[in-house]
C-alpha cells in the first residue's frame, strides 16, 4: 500500500498557489488582529492558515492504493462457423472454409496444451445458435449464421469470469431471418461494456472467382395492386458473380390460373409482348463481380391475385440456380382507372404520381423535356388509343408539344366518354395556344388567342401572383371532390393547409359555372362540370406539393387529388366487397411472422366492428392451419382486426381465406389472399465472406480481426498479458465529506470567534 498524489495543476503552479494564500492570509490578517490578545490573534490566524492547507491538499489530490495479483481462473472462448456456407471450396489447394477453420483449431489445441491451468479453453459451434464443439462434424450443417444471436449467447458465458478474449473462425457474413437476426453490433456493444474483446479471423473469398459462377435477382419490386389492361412496372437487381462476358436474358413470368381455384397456385409462363410493355430484356455482363438494375413490365390481365417472377435464365456452368428468379403477388382489380399525366420534370407531377396504385387509380406518366431539350420529347399516338385512358391530366405543357395530331384524337376520347383535367402552369391554357385547339371547347375556362406567347415567354396577366390559400367555395362545400373531413370540419382542414405559390388566373366559359375553390378573396382557383359523356375540370395550382412537404399534411393531398381522379372518372360511388383482406409485405423469408389485416363493411360501406371472423392458411404441402383471430383499438379509436402466422417454414404459396359472420349470418364471399415464402438459401444464394464485417464486430470491442497463420502469435501475447493480472484499488483521501467538513469547520469557527469580538 502506498501514497499517490496527482496534483489538480502542475506541481509549480500548485506550491506557489499554497504559498501565495499562506503570505497573502500572514500580511492581511495580522493587521486587522492588532488590537486583539494575542491568544485569540494566534486562534484566529492558526485558523485561517489550516484552511488554507486543507485547501493545498485537496489540490494536491492524495490517494492510497493497494495492489494485488488477480489468480482467478482465465478463460479463452473459439467459435467455430459450421453454418453451410464454410462448405463453399474457395480456401487453397481446394479446401472448403469449413476444413480450413476445422484444421487450424486442431493446430491451436496442439499449441495450447502447454498452457498453464489458469486459462481455460472452450470450444463452441455456431450457426444458428451457440453449441458445444463437435470434432466429429465433417461439414457445416447450419442453414443460417446468426452472430447476433450466438454473441449474446457468448455474453452470458463470460459474465463473473475473466476472459482473455473471444476469437471467432467464420467467413464473417451474417446470414439469418427473425427471431435469429439480432444486431450482431448490438451484442458487440454489450460485450465491450463487460471488456470482453472480440478477435475475428476470417476465411474464404470475399467475391467469388468465375469458377463460382452465379447469377441472381433480388430487391424485385412490383406495385401491390393494379388494374385490368394497365402496364405494370416491375423494378429489380441482377447480381452476377464470374459472369463476364457473357448474355443473360432476364424476363418477367406471370401466372396462369385458367381453370385454378381461389386456392390453388397456376403454372408460371412467359409475360405477354405488347407495345406499350417490355417483358424481356438481354443483359451483357462486362465485369466479373457486378449488380445491374432491370426495369421490365407487363400488361395486367384478368381480375384476381396473380403471382409474378422475375427470372434469370440459368447460364451454362452455373450450379446454383435457386436464386436465379424471385416472385411476389399482386392484387388485379376489375375497373381499373387508367390515368394519362403529361407535365415537366417539376416538383408537382412527383406528388401528383404518388396517388397511382390508390382507390382503383393507373397513372402512367409522359415527361415533357423543355427548353433545348424539347426536340427529344416524341408522344407515342398509342396514348390516345379508343378506351385505353379514363382520365387525361395536362400539367404546365404547351399544346405544340402534342400537335393537332394528337389532340384532334385526344378530342375524339373525349366525346366518347374520357375525362380532362389541366392543371396550373405558366405555359398551358391560352398562353400555351389552347385557343385554337381541336380541345379548346372541352376546357371549362376561357382560352382568349390574344393571350398565346412564343415558347420560353410568359403572360404575367394570365398569373395570380404571390401565396394563394386554397378554400372550398359555398358550392364546393357540396362536391365530393373538395371533403377533407366531416362536413363542420372540411372548412377548418382546408384552411389549415399552406398556400399556394402562385396560380393561374381562371375565368368561366360561362357564368353559371361556379367555382368550387377559391382565394379567400373569391378568385377562382378550380372549376369543374360534365360535357356531354365527359367530364372536365380546370385547376389553377401547380405547388399543392406545399401541403405535404410544408404542412407535414400528405393524407389531405392525396384525398383531394384522389377524389379529384375519382370524381373525373365517375368512379366516386364505387365500393368493394364486404369482407377485405391485406397482407403485407407478399414475399417473405423463410421462418418469418407474417401479420394479417381484415375486416367487413355494412351495406353503406361502414365497418362492422362486431363482426365474427374465421382465418385459416393453406400450406404449401396444403395442409390446412386455423389462425386465432384477434380485436384492438388503435390509435385513432378505430377497432383493428389482426392475426399473427409463425409457420412458414417451407418455402411456396401459402393461402389465406377469411370469413365473417354477423347475428348469425354470413356476410358474403370469404376474402382470400396469399403470400410467398421465398424459397432461397441464405447460407448458399451469396456464400461470398465478409471480412469487413468481423472487422467492424472486432475493433468496437477493441480487439482486432486477423488472417489465420496470426492467430497463434497473438494467442501467446495475450496469455503474457493477462494471465498474470494485477488489480489495483485506490481510495481517494480528497474527495469525501470528511476533508469538506474539516473545511468548513475551521472557516466557520474562525467566522465565529470573529463575531464574536465584533469584526465581523
Amino acid at each position: 500500500m502506498h501514497i499517490s498524489v496527482e496534483p489538480i495543476w502542475p506541481w509549480p503552479l500548485v506550491i506557489l498557489t499554497s504559498v501565495g494564500l499562506m503570505a497573502l492570509v500572514i500580511v492581511t490578517y495580522r493587521v486587522q488582529l492588532k488590537a486583539l490578545p494575542p491568544l485569540l490573534s494566534r486562534t484566529l490566524l492558526s485558523l485561517k492558515l489550516a484552511a488554507v492547507v486543507v485547501l493545498t491538499f485537496a489540490m494536491l489530490r492524495p490517494a492510497l492504493q493497494k495492489s494485488e495479483t488477480d489468480e482467478s481462473e482465465l478463460q479463452l472462448m473459439i467459435l467455430a462457423d459450421v453454418s453451410r456456407s464454410t462448405n463453399t471450396a474457395d480456401m487453397p489447394g481446394k479446401m472448403s472454409r469449413f476444413q480450413a477453420i476445422r484444421t487450424d483449431i486442431e493446430k491451436l489445441q496442439s499449441r495450447m496444451k502447454s498452457w498453464t491451468k489458469k486459462v481455460d479453453v472452450r470450444l463452441f459451434d455456431f450457426a444458428k445458435d451457440l453449441a458445444p464443439f463437435d470434432p466429429d462434424l465433417k461439414e457445416g450443417t447450419g442453414d443460417q449464421t446468426a452472430f447476433g444471436k450466438a454473441l449474446e449467447e457468448v455474453r452470458r458465458e463470460t459474465r463473473n469470469r475473466r476472459t482473455m478474449g473471444v476469437f471467432i473462425f467464420s467467413d464473417g457474413a451474417q446470414r439469418a431471418v427473425p427471431p435469429y437476426d439480432i444486431d450482431p453490433r448490438t451484442s458487440a456493444r454489450n460485450l465491450a461494456d463487460d471488456q470482453v474483446a472480440i478477435y475475428g479471423i476470417g476465411y474464404g473469398a470475399s467475391s467469388l472467382s468465375s469458377a463460382s459462377l452465379d447469377v441472381g435477382i433480388e430487391d424485385l419490386v412490383i406495385p401491390d395492386i393494379v388494374y385490368e389492361r394497365s402496364r405494370v412496372p416491375v423494378t429489380a437487381k441482377l447480381r452476377t458473380t464470374g459472369a463476364a462476358g457473357r448474355k443473360i436474358k432476364v424476363q418477367v413470368l406471370v401466372e396462369d390460373r385458367t381453370d385454378k381455384r381461389l386456392d390453388q397456385s397456376g403454372e408460371m409462363k412467359p409475360a405477354q409482348m405488347s407495345v406499350q410493355t417490355r417483358p424481356v430484356q438481354e443483359i451483357e455482363i462486362t465485369r466479373d463481380s457486378e449488380i445491374v438494375p432491370i426495369e421490365l413490365s407487363f400488361e395486367a390481365g384478368i381480375a384476381g391475385e396473380l403471382k409474378v417472377a422475375v427470372r434469370a435464365e440459368p447460364v451454362e456452368n452455373e450450379l446454383l440456380t435457386g436464386n436465379n428468379q424471385r416472385e411476389s403477388i399482386i392484387s388485379v382489380k376489375k375497373g381499373g382507372l387508367k390515368v394519362a399525366y403529361f407535365d415537366l420534370p417539376r416538383t408537382e407531377q412527383r406528388w401528383i404520381r404518388a396517388v397511382s396504385g390508390a382507390d382503383k387509380i393507373q397513372l402512367d406518366f409522359q415527361e415533357i423535356r423543355g427548353g433545348k431539350f424539347a426536340a427529344q420529347t416524341k408522344i407515342d399516338p398509342s396514348w390516345f388509343q379508343p378506351g385505353r385512358y379514363d382520365v387525361y391530366i395536362i400539367g404546365d405543357v404547351r399544346a405544340d408539344v402534342f400537335g393537332q395530331e394528337l389532340l384532334t384524337l385526344l378530342a375524339s376520347r373525349l366525346d366518347e366518354g374520357a375525362s380532362l383535367l389541366m392543371t396550373g402552369g405558366v405555359q398551358n391554357y391560352a398562353v400555351g395556344g389552347y385557343g385554337s385547339t381541336p380541345i379548346a371547347d372541352w376546357i371549362p375556362v376561357e382560352l382568349d388567342p390574344a393571350d398565346a406567347r412564343p415558347p420560353g415567354k410568359i403572360n404575367v396577366g394570365t398569373q395570380l401572383m404571390g401565396p394563394q390559400k386554397m378554400i372550398p367555395t359555398e358550392r364546393g362545400q357540396r362536391e365530393y371532390v373538395m371533403q377533407m373531413g366531416p362536413i363542420e370540419k372540411n372548412r377548418e382542414l382546408w384552411l389549415a393547409l399552406p398556400p399556394l405559390k402562385g396560380a393561374t388566373r381562371l375565368k368561366p366559359v360561362s357564368d353559371l359555372l361556379e367555382p368550387w375553390a377559391a382565394t379567400p378573396d373569391g378568385v377562382p382557383l378550380l372549376f369543374a362540370t360534365t360535357r356531354g359523356r365527359s367530364r372536365v375540370a380546370a385547376f389553377a395550382g401547380d405547388t399543392t406539393y406545399l401541403w405535404w412537404t410544408l404542412g407535414d399534411r400528405s393524407e389531405l393531398h392525396q384525398r383531394f387529388w384522389r377524389q379529384l381522379i375519382l370524381w373525373l372518372a365517375k368512379k366516386e360511388a364505387d365500393t368493394d366487397q364486404p369482407i377485405w383482406l391485406k397482407v403485407a409485405p407478399r414475399t417473405y423469408p423463410p421462418g418469418s411472422t407474417v401479420n394479417f389485416t381484415f375486416g367487413a363493411r355494412g351495406a353503406d360501406g361502414a365497418p362492422l366492428d362486431s363482426a365474427e371472423f374465421q382465418v385459416n392458411v393453406t400450406l404449401p404441402t396444403g395442409e390446412k392451419v386455423a389462425v386465432v383471430p384477434r380485436k384492438s383499438t388503435g390509435e385513432r379509436g378505430l377497432v383493428e382486426h389482426t392475426a399473427e402466422f409463425f409457420k412458414t417454414t417451407a418455402p411456396g404459396d401459402y393461402w389465406v381465406n377469411v370469413s365473417a359472420r354477423s347475428n348469425g349470418q354470413s356476410l358474403g364471399f370469404d376474402a382470400y389472399t396469399r403470400f410467398i415464402v421465398d424459397a432461397r438459401d441464405l447460407e448458399l444464394d451469396y456464400p461470398s465472406a465478409d471480412y469487413e464485417f468481423l472487422k467492424e464486430l472486432s475493433s468496437m470491442t477493441g480487439g482486432n480481426s486477423l488472417k489465420p497463420e496470426d492467430v497463434g502469435e497473438l494467442l501467446d501475447r495475450l496469455k503474457e498479458s493477462k494471465t498474470d493480472l494485477t488489480r489495483v484499488q485506490s481510495v481517494t483521501l480528497w474527495d469525501n465529506w470528511g476533508l469538506l467538513l474539516v473545511f468548513v469547520g475551521l472557516m466557520s469557527l474562525e467566522w465565529f470567534l470573529r463575531k464574536r469580538r465584533g469584526l465581523v
